[in-house]
């Protein structure tokens, strides 16, 4: 039988405790490895764009910077990356910077444990994650302005997931995207693959339709 692919790791944090702890916990799992440990900003981008991680653990608090700031950077460095944000916050509004920054999933630090765990492997199957205490408060706001499932996946992409989707639908080809966004073709599809992935959509036709349904705008 064959075993499943390691999933490689960067830890982006600058407490030198919780980076010891964390590298016991990911190392001892067998299809988990921490490749990369970053405590600023320039060594996070420099190990991103070097190590290509499959997954990386960033930190909202950080010396110098907010892991929210660094995001966008991290991804445009190592675009397949997913991310998943670490705080101890439990703020509405550092969720909905980081997942309109593109991250793929939100982890209060009082649960790194088994909720660590089971967050990496499901944003690898590009699925989102949000800690279940931020729940009440999401769903209450969803029920008070009586958003709509699509609505909900739509706005769970990044903003560039977003922009590609779009022009996806609207007929461009990626070389199009690519110089339209600054971005190589590749990593158009990527953003590509990844947002049909959370929209749960295999065909361009059913892009099309879902993109039409939300009326977004090209910007």
């Amino acid at each position: 039988m064959k075993a499943d692919p390691v999933i490689r790791l960067l830890v982006v944090d600058d407490h030198p405790l919780l980076l010891s702890g964390l590298g016991l916990l990911l190392n001892a799992e067998t299809d988990l490895e921490v490749a990369g440990i970053a405590d600023c900003g320039d060594k996070a981008r420099l190990l991103a764009q070097e190590l290509q991680p499959d997954v990386i653990l960033l930190d909202i608090s950080l010396q110098n910077t907010s892991g929210i700031q660094l995001l966008p950077d991290l991804l445009r460095l190592s675009p397949a990356s997913r991310v998943l944000m670490l705080t101890m916050h439990e703020d509405q509004q550092y969720l909905k910077a980081a997942m309109a920054a593109g991250a793929s999933g939100f982890l209060l630090k009082k649960c790194l444990d088994v909720d660590l765990l089971y967050a990496i492997r499901l944003i690898m199957r590009g699925q989102i994650y949000i800690h279940p205490a931020m729940m009440p408060d999401i769903l209450a706001n969803t029920e008070k302005k009586k958003i709509s499932p699509e609505e909900m996946l739509w706005q769970s992409l990044s903003k560039r997931e977003q922009q590609v989707t779009l022009a996806v639908a609207m007929g461009h080809t990626s070389r199009e995207i690519g110089e339209k966004y600054f971005l190589s073709e590749k990593t158009v599809s990527t953003y590509r693959a990844r947002a049909m992935t959370k929209l749960g959509i295999d065909t361009r036709a059913e892009l099309v339709k879902f993109v039409a349904r939300q009326k977004p705008s090209l910007d």
